[in-house]
Formats: structure tokens, C-alpha cells, sequence
């Protein structure tokens, strides 16, 4: 199954993209990720405070790797990697911290055309969750 990066213009080395503008997917199964944070897709309800201060300890780029590990194991479940994701909306308490987020998405994607994305400054569901992302994947 093709997913073809697609650019208007070419992109210079200069401006270091930390995403690639659009995809065209042919002949695929979509997968749709709920938001995924640094809580694990499979935790108990209500939830427990301790496992809770556990899971939102740590600072953005901690929380993003915790993240990000969590949208792995959901897209290996599905048969796929990150590099069948092709579209991401990141949600972040802070916009200030999309640097951060930049560079460990830059270590995730290294090596694939890393997927459109919407970055927006949300009031997210936890107190201290920093960042939470949705997804979704072409199989």
C-alpha cells in the first residue's frame, strides 16, 4: 500500500520540517487512534491517584516519549509502525512546548516522512498532562 508524500514546492534542507505537508494513501485499511497521553491505553476507571501521578510525572519531553510509546503499541496491534501513521493532531497544555515535541518526534520519525500534523493549545482531561495525540493510520 503506496503513501506518497506530496509537496507544493520542494522543500529546502533549511527549513527542516518536522512534518511532511500531505499524503495520498491508495489501496489501505484506515486506523483511528483515540487521544493517546502519557496514560496507558488500558488503566483502571476510576482512576488510581498513585498510578495517575506516576503516568503525568515528568516534563513534556518525558510525557511525549510515554506518549508515543502508547501509539505504538496500538498501531502494532492494528499490523503497523509510525510509518503508517498519516495524520496527527497534537493537543499540548502548552504551545511553548512544541519544540520539545519537535525534537522527539524528529527521533520517532527518523529515517520515514514523518505525517501531517495539526499542533493546538488545549485545557486537556488531567491536571498535569502536557500532551495528548490523536491519530490516524493507513494499514
Amino acid at each position: 500500500m503506496p503513501i506518497t508524500p506530496i509537496h507544493s514546492r520542494e522543500p529546502l534542507p533549511e527549513y527542516n520540517m518536522p512534518f511532511v505537508p500531505a499524503f495520498v494513501v491508495e489501496g489501505g485499511k484506515f486506523v483511528f487512534l483515540a487521544g493517546c497521553g502519557p496514560i496507558p491505553p488500558y488503566h483502571k476507571h476510576p482512576h488510581v491517584p498513585e498510578e495517575e501521578a506516576q503516568w503525568m510525572a515528568g516534563d513534556i519531553r518525558e510525557q511525549t516519549t510515554r506518549t508515543f510509546v502508547h501509539i505504538r503499541e496500538l498501531l502494532q496491534a492494528a499490523g503497523g509502525d509510525f510509518g503508517n501513521l498519516v495524520k496527527l493532531t497534537i493537543f499540548l497544555k502548552n504551545v511553548a512546548d512544541q519544540n520539545v515535541v519537535n525534537e522527539v518526534s524528529a527521533e520517532i520519525f527518523k529515517g520515514l516522512n514523518a505525517p501531517p500534523r495539526t499542533v493546538i493549545q488545549a485545557v486537556l482531561n488531567h491536571e498535569n498532562m502536557l500532551i495528548e495525540i490523536d491519530a490516524i493510520a493507513a494499514i
